[in-house]
């Protein structure tokens, strides 16, 4: 399967690379559907989240990544969703539900695009409705290093160290219905991946 050859080189390259080191996968559910929400700062991140997961990830990405050269080759290999550019894309929506209520697992950076200065940005609502409509669990994730090993605007990957730190699980118990609830949902998420951030230097070294 391609996905698993991804995976595999991922994790190498990652490792011997660029040092990856990791914490809390344990935090991980090993069954049922679930969202893994993390920071977003480079077009690495998603290779580090499937590097990290031991559960098979799907993405959704905007559609013009899709024709790409070689990201658009793993894009679509990974079975990524393909979002359309400007206004709600309903067929995304779907088919993104679908696969949660199917138990599976997806990827999402809550933030919606990559940021500019490497600080975290607020949160669009839609990791919120995701997570309220299908009530799923959201596992919080900060990714450190990728913003200096390949930051937004450039192509070439610099040998940085990428650490990576994955919390536990937040409740699953919530509302369903309405962008402020969504927000709320969102908001949550966010800080709670900035909680991670700061306590990054004192998990570093104690994972796998």
């Amino acid at each position: 399967m391609i996905y698993l050859l991804i995976r595999r080189i991922s994790f190498v390259l990652f490792r011997l690379g660029l040092g990856l080191r990791v914490s809390g996968v344990e935090n991980i559910p090993s069954e049922g559907a679930f969202i893994l929400a993390a920071n977003h700062a480079s077009y690495l991140d998603p290779l580090v989240l499937i590097a990290v997961s031991p559960r098979r990830l799907h993405f959704i990405a905007r559609e013009t990544l899709f024709s790409a050269t070689l990201l658009g080759w793993v894009v679509r290999h990974i079975e990524t969703i393909s979002l359309k550019r400007g206004g709600r894309d309903k067929g995304a929506v779907k088919a993104a539900l679908k696969l949660l209520h199917k138990g599976g697992a997806l990827g999402l950076f809550p933030e919606g695009t990559r940021s500019k200065t490497r600080e975290l940005k607020r949160a669009r609502p839609g990791i919120g409705m995701f997570a309220a409509k299908a009530k799923v669990p959201v596992v919080p994730v900060y990714i450190e290093g990728t913003f200096d090993a390949m930051p937004r605007g450039v192509r070439t990957v610099k040998l940085r160290p990428i650490r990576v730190i994955i919390g536990k699980p937040l409740s699953s118990s919530l509302p369903n219905t309405g962008k402020d609830a969504y927000e709320g949902i969102s908001e949550k998420v966010m800080r709670s991946i900035a909680e991670l951030r700061d306590v990054l230097p004192l998990n570093v070294g104690r994972g796998t």
